[in-house]
Formats: C-alpha cells, sequence, structure tokens
C-alpha cells in the first residue's frame, strides 16, 4: 500500500509539473509566432488608396493625418490568409509593441479566446472582432476588437492600459492603425477608460443615432483614476463618425475592461 501511495505520488507530481509548464509556455511565450513574421511583405498598403480590379493603386488626395509611406507596414494578406482564411486586418498602435493580426471566426464569437491567429490552442488568444456584431469591413458605427491582458503582459493588449495611463505616451495624441487588404484606417483616440464589463454592443445598438450619442458623451461622465479623454477626436453622428474600441481586462480587476476608444480619421 505504501509503495502504491508513492507511484500516485509521482504520478501526480508528474502530472503538476507537466500542465504547469503549459500553462506557463502558453501564457508567456508570444502567441502568433507564425504569423509575425508575415508583418513586413512585398506589398504596400498605404491610406487613401484603393485597389481596382485590375490590381492598379488609384490614389486619393491624401488627408492632413496621413503618415509617411516609410511610417507604414506592409502586410501580406495573401499569406496571412493561406496560414488562416480567418485573417482580415492587421492592428498596429505606433510607438508600441501592439502589432498582430486581426481574426474572426464566422461560427463562434468566443473560438479566438483561446485560440491564437495560427489556428491553435495559446492561452494569448488573438486579437479578434464578434460576428454577431461586427462586419470585417470596419464601417460599422462601432467595431470592437478583444485581446487578453496577460500576465507576462508582453502579448496581445497585455500592454495596452500601460501604454494609455502614460502622460508621455496620451501627450503625442496616439493614432490606431487598422491595415486590411484595401487599405488602411488610421484613427485618433478620444478616450482610454476603466469600465464595466457589459457587452456594448449587446445593450447599444450604434446603429440609432441617440444610442450612439448618449453612450459616448457618457464616456466624458466617467471620474475615476486612468481615465483619458481627447475631445479633439470625439465622435459626434453615428452616421459619420466610425469608431474603433479595444477591449481587454483591467489590470488588478479581471472583472472590469479597459478600454481604448478611437474615432476614423480618413476613409478610404
Amino acid at each position: 500500500m505504501k509503495k502504491i501511495k508513492i507511484i500516485l505520488g509521482f504520478v501526480l507530481l508528474a502530472a503538476a509539473v507537466f500542465f504547469g509548464v503549459k500553462f506557463f509556455l502558453d501564457t508567456y511565450s508570444p502567441a502568433g509566432l507564425k504569423t509575425e513574421q508575415y508583418g513586413p511583405a512585398p506589398a504596400p498598403v498605404r491610406q487613401g488608396t484603393t485597389q481596382d480590379p485590375s490590381g492598379q493603386l488609384s490614389t486619393d488626395e491624401p488627408s492632413a493625418s496621413e503618415p509617411s509611406e516609410e511610417d507604414l507596414l506592409y502586410v501580406d494578406f495573401e499569406a496571412l490568409t493561406a496560414l488562416n482564411p480567418d485573417i482580415y486586418a492587421w492592428i498596429e498602435i505606433p510607438g508600441t509593441d501592439i502589432s498582430y493580426p486581426v481574426v474572426q471566426n464566422p461560427d463562434n464569437d468566443r473560438y479566438y479566446l483561446r485560440t491564437n491567429s495560427d489556428g491553435e490552442y495559446s492561452a494569448g488568444g488573438a486579437i479578434f472582432s464578434e460576428a454577431t456584431y461586427n462586419s470585417t469591413d470596419f464601417n460599422d458605427p462601432v467595431t470592437i476588437l478583444y485581446g487578453h491582458h496577460m500576465n507576462a503582459g508582453n502579448i496581445m493588449f497585455g500592454h495596452l492600459q500601460d501604454y494609455f495611463t502614460d502622460p508621455d505616451f496620451l501627450s503625442q495624441n496616439p493614432k490606431i492603425r487598422i491595415y486590411t487588404p484595401e487599405g488602411m484606417y488610421e484613427y485618433g483616440v478620444f478616450a482610454a477608460v476603466p469600465f464595466n464589463r457589459d457587452h456594448i454592443l449587446y445593450y447599444n445598438d450604434m446603429s440609432d443615432p441617440e444610442v450612439y450619442q448618449a453612450f459616448f458623451s457618457s464616456v466624458l461622465t466617467i471620474r475615476e483614476l486612468g481615465v483619458y479623454i481627447n475631445e479633439e477626436y470625439m465622435p459626434y453622428a453615428a452616421d459619420r463618425d466610425r469608431v474603433l474600441i479595444l477591449s481587454t481586462c483591467l489590470a488588478g480587476n479581471n472583472t472590469r475592461r479597459f478600454l481604448v476608444m478611437a474615432t476614423l480619421l480618413s476613409d478610404q
């Protein structure tokens, strides 16, 4: 009986070590190692450009906020979608380490909570939107992208709150860039706030101008530590101002959320 207990103890210890190591690797290793190599690619995706069926780029007048061509990423969407057809965009926040594919599973909104953009299990998941509430063309009044805030802090939206509570970073009027096969969208951040865990698009029909206006007006009333507001980029009309929201867990309290909200500065 004593030998059986000793053997059983070794088995349980081995199992604990195995799952402990697996959790460590999932949590502290960068998710999406394969997809990260596709950041640089042969063909640029530029703000203010569209691609016609012939494959030629036709340019519009650049907006005042257009970054220099050298400042843009080169994203090979053909390679990315060959790897995973759920990849439909790429998010970059200049001045940060946040630069990842964006995915959406058409059948399961929760799929990418624990699956990376390579389609493999990962505690870090991926940056994703929900097909129930958002299209993949960024033409909805409000598009929400979700990403984990892991204890390791160095993957997905792990540093999001750190950046958007840093006065030096915020003084630069931060922007968010979304690259798609059709072009690049640049957003100006107007708010970074702690928030409750209510599902925003479930409880708020943003296609209703009154609901849209009431929601973003309420953001101005938030009064607590870690709130950033830049009224220069505040949205005013659901039929004119498209908004991108980045959502992650609030540091130290995973029953709440930390949201970064940004208004589209230029149309394609």
